[in-house]
């Protein structure tokens, strides 16, 4: 089964964009149950493990400190406040790059849960989503030794942090959405993603500030999670609130859920058959 030659969005597709919305809305009733879903993930992965799930902190803390350390050392700036922004940036940039390469498989990963029960796909979508915000969780608390060990203080301004992250949130469902409906069509199209953010993983402002970036600042612009990374770290680190930064990630949430929706709502109904 391809995509028809034809695929264009009408006035016709109002039926099918409703039921999108009415499967997102039962994928939120059941929040039980992907919510313990997602807790029986992270049981399985760490299963016989010592420390469970806490292996998720744990990693997080020892690469922060360890990408830290060796960014002091190449660029010659101190450690301490080097350790709280390569910490902040990369807590913003696990969850973004989770939801990207998690919501590639969201739904071939659950083929057999789709292929045998009647329950919304959007089900699926919360549960991966989850899962990440689990995981944040647990790496918040890590950064946020970080922040206090290595002496930052944070001011009432560093909550201008809390709406970045509900703007995560938005843009993980509709990340969700559109890969999985994708990549549930075209498996190649996954391979792409994860390659792609492997190079974004360094032309992102995580390791380093964009004033060290010298040749690559033009380029740094173009990439959007620099963007993302700016409304959530810079409240924590300077208790700022980045406007221009905010109508960027706005403009592209609003693009990418007009996308997603109306992605999702149109071939929604042909996902089990893709399997």
């Amino acid at each position: 089964m391809s995509l028809p030659d034809h695929y264009s969005f009408d006035a016709g597709n109002r039926q099918d964009v409703s039921r999108a919305l009415q499967d997102l809305g039962r994928g939120v009733a059941l929040w039980r149950l992907w919510f313990e879903l997602a807790e029986d993930d992270l049981r399985q992965r760490y299963r016989r493990t010592v420390f469970g799930a806490l292996w998720v902190g744990i990693s997080y803390l020892i690469f922060s400190i360890a990408i830290a350390f060796i960014s002091s050392e190449m660029s010659g700036t101190a450690l301490t406040p080097l350790m709280v922004y390569v910490a902040t940036g990369f807590l913003a940039w696990n969850f973004m790059n989770a939801s990207v390469t998690d919501g590639c498989s969201v739904f071939i990963n659950t083929e057999n849960w789709i292929s045998g029960m009647r329950l919304p796909f959007s089900l699926y979508v919360f549960q991966s989503i989850a899962r990440e915000v689990i995981i944040f969780g647990y790496c918040s608390l890590i950064a946020l030794g970080i922040i206090l060990l290595a002496g930052h203080s944070l001011s009432l301004a560093a909550l201008g942090a809390l709406p970045a992250l509900a703007l995560f949130l938005l843009n993980a469902v509709a990340v969700h959405l559109l890969l999985g409906v994708i990549v549930t069509r075209y498996r190649d199209i996954s391979q792409i993603v994860q390659t792609a953010m492997r190079v974004l993983f360094f032309l992102t402002p995580l390791l380093w500030t964009p004033e060290q970036a010298t040749g690559l600042r033009d380029w740094l612009w173009w990439n959007p999670f620099t963007y993302f990374i700016d409304i959530f770290r810079a409240p924590i680190l300077d208790g700022a609130f980045p406007v221009q930064s905010w109508l960027v990630c706005l403009a592209i949430s609003a693009g990418l859920w007009v996308a997603a929706l109306l992605l999702f709502a149109h071939f929604r109904r042909r996902i089990a058959f893709w399997f």
